[in-house]
């Protein structure tokens, strides 16, 4: 037992000191954040430049009142409109969306719109960029003759517009989580979506990184024989198990640092990001999840002889555990469902989907008891069949074994 804990001491005191580790521990809850965050600010800035916007009304009865309310809603940082609008007329429609793709094509206009003469209609306009991915714009645009179109049709209707914006004004809808006790707190629905992923993912990070590093760490110590000498001291199931406990917890500090990251930032934002009972489940799962993946990746680690063939190996488990990522969607919306109890049941994903629905709100205690349960078989059986692989695979040299070679192995006791 004092050899392996030698071992498991030498592991995490070594790669904690590693400049890269310590640098990717910082970096990576930044990037999340980043990840997260920073796509819904840049959205939200309303820029600092002024959009030369054209506009062709084929109706002619619309281009007055769309400049008077896209001048009145929308304007830069600096008290500026942010549209500037030309309105082509007195010409062919045929020629006025000549003139405006022209002016396009200069880039003397960002944009230009086309109002056809069967708007009132169809209830459908046309816009026209160089590049449609400004979703915001876009937006701005459509709500504007959202609104030029409702109040020529209350115009026509012999109803005040004004009247009738106030009628169908949109409702503010509050959302208030409710505790088990009653508790009330303020919702966020955004944080209510994000926070789960950036959950998943910081586990991700923890599970998969941890258990990368023992991989690379059998593969090296084979690849330079050093092995050998180890295993002159240490038999082959103490050298593994301090590894696995020595990187393993190498893990755990590298994701309570991430928590303490969340707690800090949720005081200071006076939000609950993250909870007592969400740190004690994010642990199990943790724990539990390393146990299985760190037996998947030391038997990869030990079978194969170069990183090489070892990524390809590795690559087709990391993109099974980026599943959960794909499906976040479906689970925070549907974590009741029998397709996310089923996905959550299965061990290469099951801690990254349980942290998906326990980021939701607390699941009830089967559901709970029955993965832990399930990961711990699949953990105990991952890590017997790496031993066994270990101890003959170890020391061996020349060709990758066979895995007729490795089932005979396993058979062995």
């Amino acid at each position: 037992m004092h050899k392996l804990f030698l071992i498991a001491r030498w592991e995490y005191m070594t790669r904690i000191r590693s400049k890269w580790f310590i640098i990717s521990t910082l970096i990576i809850p930044l990037a999340l954040v980043a990840f997260m965050f920073l796509p819904t600010l840049v959205m939200q800035d309303s820029g600092t430049d002024t959009k030369i916007l054209a506009l062709i009304d084929a109706s002619g009865g619309m281009s007055k009142e769309f400049e008077a309310v896209i001048s009145e809603r929308y304007h830069l940082k600096n008290g500026q409109e942010k549209y500037q609008i030309i309105v082509l007329e007195n010409q062919a429609v045929e020629e006025a969306l000549t003139v405006a793709q022209e002016l396009l094509d200069s880039a003397v206009i960002d944009a230009f719109v086309f109002l056809p003469h069967d708007i009132m209609e169809s209830n459908s306009a046309e816009y026209y960029a160089r590049f449609i991915g400004n979703y915001r714009e876009q937006e701005e645009v459509r709500a504007v003759i959202s609104t030029v179109l409702l109040n020529h049709r209350a115009r026509n209707a012999g109803l005040n517009p004004e009247m009738v914006s106030q009628l169908i004004r949109r409702v503010n809808l509050d959302l208030i989580e409710m505790g088990r006790g009653g508790e009330k707190q303020q919702g966020n629905e955004i944080l209510s979506y994000i926070l789960p992923v950036i959950f998943v993912m910081m586990l991700y990070f923890a599970i998969v990184m941890s258990s990368q590093v023992l991989m690379r760490s059998v593969l090296e110590e084979r690849s330079n024989r050093l092995v050998e000498i180890l295993l002159s001291s240490v038999n082959a199931t103490q050298l593994m198990s301090g590894k696995i406990l020595g990187l393993g917890l190498l893990g755990l500090t590298q994701l309570l640092f991430y928590m303490v990251c969340g707690f800090a930032v949720s005081q200071y934002r006076g939000i609950e990001i993250i909870s007592s009972i969400q740190i004690l489940f994010f642990l199990l799962y943790f724990i539990l999840g390393y146990m299985f993946f760190s037996g998947v990746y030391a038997a990869i680690g030990a079978v194969f002889s170069s990183e090489q063939d070892a990524q390809q190996a590795v690559s087709i488990i990391s993109i099974i555990s980026v599943f959960p990522l794909l499906m976040s969607s479906y689970v925070i919306t549907n974590p009741d469902s029998l397709l996310t109890i089923i996905l959550s049941h299965m061990p290469f994903v099951s801690p990254f989907f349980m942290i998906l629905i326990i980021g939701i709100g607390a699941p009830p205690f089967w559901h709970i008891i029955s993965t832990s349960l399930l990961l711990i078989i699949f953990a105990v059986f991952a890590m017997i069949i790496a031993g066994k692989i270990f101890r003959t695979a170890i020391l061996m040299t020349g060709k990758r074994p066979a895995l007729p070679e490795i089932l005979q192995w396993l058979k062995s006791v």
